[in-house]
């Protein structure tokens, strides 16, 4: 299983969320389907209003309750539906990833996402998985 870290050099929740909608629509542009772990309600609210709007010219088909959607938005880190890819916006490590091809973490500089990121990254490591970061400019 191959795991990226995309490490922003932002503390910017917004840009975090962006970034993980620019890497969903890259994935479903390639028909790979996509799962997106997020911490709570809220974020996956907010995350699906800049789904819909992100670019009109492009619809990225997603559900945050049909789990039969290409692209699928969850608060549940314990019945993920199975994809392609998981992108784990979410604070705790996610159960039953060797499901997915491709596991994704993405990090900005808050204490509160690179504490449990970091843990993360060596859970992976230990578990025999390939981890590749990418340190990302603005």
């Amino acid at each position: 299983m191959r795991i990226d870290f995309y490490v922003l050099q932002s503390s910017s929740v917004e840009e975090r969320l962006h970034f993980a909608i620019r890497l969903t629509e890259k994935a479903w542009q390639q028909n790979c389907s996509v799962v997106l772990l997020v911490a709570d309600l809220a974020t996956a609210e907010l995350l699906d209003t800049q789904l819909w709007q992100f670019k009109p010219e492009s619809f990225i088909p997603h559900s945050r309750t049909d789990a039969d959607a290409p692209v699928v938005i969850t608060t549940n880190p314990d019945l993920l539906p199975l994809r392609d890819l998981l992108i784990n916006l979410g604070p705790a490590l996610p159960r039953e990833i060797e499901r997915f091809q491709r596991l994704a973490e993405v990090v900005i500089q808050i204490p509160e996402v690179l504490e449990p990121t970091r843990s993360r990254y060596g859970r992976y490591r230990e578990m025999g998985c390939v981890v590749n970061t990418h340190k990302l400019t603005s």
